[in-house]
């Protein structure tokens, strides 16, 4: 990280609702990531935004196709700790309202393991390097460290078309995408403006339902361990229905850009109606900050 773009410090306190892990392993960057950058790199003028569009963004990066991120020692612990996480997730633990099939919010609080990973000074630099901007992890604790599973009612999309509620984020595979039928991760081939405008909806909520087969992109994931980065407020994005119960599990660390002067994507006003213990607390600090 370039000195000064240094993230907002994670709070010292834990709500009381989250529940830290005992006995887990260090995060040890020079064993547990094994950072290689993507093949392909596309623009928001690639999904046909305006320059008026992006003006309002830091950058003009879109999304690009998944890429390595852990070593096979770091998946191996990696999912185990989010299998750990699972008995406390959700609104049985005040993880908040449930527009994705299952999920834990917050997951730093729970787990230095993660919560290290997401703090990476190796992880920005390699994301910032991607995007061509810098980044640092996101100073909401919320979605600086989200885990996604699988819902137990496979009926229900993995995660519904929306955009999200920061700028960048990164989506990866814990599970073996081999072994999994159906949730593929998508994207909107056009503007978030368009994709809505398709569906009938507004802001962020989402919608599971079908876009037009030629308009959608469907990003793989080759492997566990891999993930791709995207500029997340800007790109309308799903996670399809598992055609057959399975083992999917995957991390979403959010990012902003910095320095802090940067423009600003979060959408405070959106996470100020969730339920996710502290959230207005971590919002306020980060509208100070």
């Amino acid at each position: 990280m370039i000195a000064g773009f240094n993230a907002l410090a994670f709070p010292s306190e834990c709500p009381s609702e989250y529940i830290p892990l005992d006995n887990e392993p260090p995060f040890i960057a020079a064993q547990h990531l094994s950072l290689e950058f993507p093949d392909s790199i596309f623009s928001l003028h690639d999904l046909g935004y305006s320059d008026q569009d992006i003006a309002t963004c830091e950058s003009s990066f879109g999304y690009s196709n998944a890429f390595r991120i852990l070593s096979d020692e770091g998946v191996a612990l990696m999912k185990d700790i989010c299998e750990r996480i699972y008995q406390n997730r959700n609104a049985s633990a005040g993880t908040g309202a449930n527009r994705l099939g299952s999920y834990a919010r917050g997951a730093g609080y729970r787990s230095k393991f993660i919560r290290d990973f997401c703090d990476s000074p190796e992880l920005a630099a390699h994301l910032s390097a991607i995007a061509n901007i810098t980044l640092g992890r996101h100073s909401v604790p919320a979605v600086a460290c989200g885990i996604n599973y699988a819902p137990d009612d496979i009926t229900k999309a993995v995660d519904t078309w929306h955009v999200d509620s920061v700028s960048y984020d990164i989506v990866m595979m814990l599970s073996d995408p081999n072994q999994i039928k159906g949730g593929e991760f998508q994207i909107f081939n056009g503007t978030k403006q368009e994709g809505r405008e398709i569906l009938g909806i507004s802001g962020e909520e989402g919608m599971d339902t079908q876009l037009p087969e030629d308009r959608v992109i469907t990003l793989p994931f080759p492997a566990a361990g891999y993930g791709f980065l995207q500029q997340g407020n800007m790109i309308f994005h799903r996670a399809c229905r598992l055609q057959e119960k399975a083992d999917r599990i995957t991390m979403v660390p959010s990012f902003e850009v910095l320095p802090r002067s940067a423009m600003d994507a979060t959408n405070s006003i959106n996470m100020s109606n969730w339920a996710d213990p502290g959230i207005q607390q971590e919002l306020a600090r980060h509208e100070i900050w």
